[in-house]
């Protein structure tokens, strides 16, 4: 009886380990952080957000597994609409360098929550502000492809279907637009309304959920103008949307813009402040 009784504590401490292991693995991603949640903290300090530096950061993009980001770096020394990339590693996190997707730089990159697609725009000067075109890459049997022009738009945000939302510039103001993905083809360009939508004010990058359910965006002109905000409105069944509800009550008093949900739909970043911070996606439901 002893005998087996050591041979279950060996088989228990045995699966406790292999259990700490796998725990371990799954902790690699995101730069073996968890995402808090009651309240944003900057995300990855020291590594991402150089806080307190002449540096700011935003427009975060991670790949489907967590293990591998790219973000803008900005500031005393770093050139204009550098994109910096940082993965990990046998040897760990790399520190982040300058990404060789984007040689020439790129100005709101964003990555689809598949992995497929990579949209952003070059930063050559455009004719005036709204001619700004958006461009793609694709990843085919595990390379980039050359960069596709698309349309004209900035910060654009793609869900699981391939729909593509963006910041479109109609009637002199910017607005939340978005294109459906068929055949290989996007569709013409629609506003997101009737909710959403409203000339008196300027919405501009929009966030898509993975599934869809969900769109965040900012505005510095909805009420409480003057300071950036972000926005939130939801997918009902029909296929319309919810009046957008103001996200300070669940990220603080902190004025926010840029928003990003991960691949898997569990954490939000966003800039505040000039760093990138992030909070755990599921306090949306508390919006709802």
């Amino acid at each position: 009886m002893k005998t087996n009784g050591s041979l279950i504590c060996l088989a228990l401490m045995l699966l406790l380990l292999l259990t700490g292991c796998q725990e371990v693995g799954a902790s690699e991603a995101y730069f073996g952080l968890r995402p808090p949640v009651d309240a944003p903290e900057l995300f990855a300090p020291g590594i991402v957000s150089l806080h307190g530096d002449r540096l700011r950061e935003s427009d975060i993009g991670f790949w489907p597994d967590g293990l591998r980001c790219f973000f803008a770096r900005f500031g005393t020394g770093i050139p204009d609409y550098t994109i910096f990339e940082s993965r990990w590693t046998d040897a760990g996190w790399t520190d982040p360098v300058p990404s060789s997707l984007f040689p020439d730089g790129a100005f709101e990159p964003s990555l689809s929550p598949d992995g497929r697609w990579i949209f952003y725009v070059p930063p050559s000067p455009p004719a005036g502000h709204g001619a700004h075109v958006l461009h793609r890459m694709e990843l085919v049997s595990g390379s980039w492809s050359a960069p596709t022009p698309l349309f004209r738009g900035l910060y654009a945000s793609a869900d699981l279907e391939g729909t593509l939302y963006y910041t479109t510039f109609y009637r002199n103001r910017d607005h939340i637009a978005y294109r459906t993905f068929e055949d290989g083809e996007y569709s013409e360009q629609s506003l997101v309304g009737p909710n959403v939508y409203d000339a008196r004010y300027e919405d501009a990058h929009p966030c898509i959920a993975p599934d869809g359910s969900y769109l965040i965006f900012d505005s510095g002109t909805r009420p409480r103008s003057g300071r950036c905000w972000l926005y939130i409105t939801f997918r009902n069944e029909d296929g319309t949307w919810t009046e957008p509800v103001n996200m300070q009550t669940v990220l603080g008093d902190l004025p926010a813009a840029l928003a990003c949900i991960s691949p898997d739909g569990n954490a939000l970043f966003f800039n505040a402040d000039g760093d990138i911070h992030w909070i755990k996606a599921s306090v949306v439901n508390e919006l709802r």
